[in-house]
């Protein structure tokens, strides 16, 4: 699930959500992606919903890594562009020719590989996870840069809502949206470096999920985020 377009803002608008319990339905749960220990030598042969995924898939997606940060640091001549358009432009006529519903899909469905073998955020890498806290790894590659080797302010609060968000699930809660996130940048995130990141729980009310978590790069604080998720009722998106 995108946690992002959330239910509601930093304004704080929280304070007005309905505190009446409720559970998504099986549907609904289906489709979002639950936070488990990250395992790169797991070989994925079926996505987490089931799905039997072919043989070097996670590879594929590494290697897509690998292409959108070739295409952040070079500076390619007209032939080399020409050539790289074509040549996606085909992917890209190949993939298409697969496409299947949202159920169906492996980006982001592969739980043990690094980043979900997704390639919407960065590789993260799940060491712990328990009902409350989870602790991990990250690198952005150069397609996450902002400027003068630092990872961009945009791409933090993306990390910090998928982690956040899958982390509201633990424990057999049900499915929820983001209704407020509110990140406090402390220091530069340096690009091409692995980073630490943790999350927990602060408190549960009713259908309100209070989460907090931090990136940091040793033991300097980069980035610290409080969030609050809103369980969905019957229904909801």
């Amino acid at each position: 699930m995108a946690h992002g377009d959330g239910v509601g803002s930093t304004d704080g608008r929280e304070q007005r959500v309905d505190d009446e319990g409720s559970d998504g339905s099986e549907q609904e749960n289906v489709l979002t992606p639950p936070l488990v220990r990250s395992d790169p030598a797991d070989p994925a042969r079926r996505t987490w919903t089931g799905s039997p995924v072919p043989a070097g898939y996670p590879e594929m997606i590494d290697e897509l890594r690998e292409l959108l940060d070739r295409v952040a640091t070079t500076a390619p001549s007209a032939e080399v562009v020409a050539d790289t358009t074509k040549a996606v432009a085909q992917l890209n006529a190949w993939l298409a020719e697969y496409e299947v519903d949202e159920a169906d899909r492996f980006a982001g469905r592969l739980l043990a590989a690094p980043g979900r073998a997704q390639l919407t955020g960065p590789p993260l890498l799940v060491d712990e996870i328990d009902d409350g806290r989870m602790t991990g790894r990250v690198r952005f590659g150069a397609h996450f840069l902002g400027s003068n080797g630092v990872v961009h302010g945009g791409a933090i609060p993306l990390l910090f809502d998928d982690v956040l968000g899958r982390l509201a699930l633990t424990g057999g809660r049900s499915r929820s949206r983001t209704a407020f996130m509110h990140v406090d940048y402390r220091a530069v995130a340096p690009i091409d470096t692995e980073l630490r990141v943790e999350a927990w729980f602060e408190r549960e009310e009713g259908r309100k999920r209070f989460v907090q978590g931090t990136l940091s790069h040793g033991d300097t604080v980069c980035s610290e985020v409080s969030a609050l998720f809103v369980a969905l009722k019957p229904g909801q998106r």
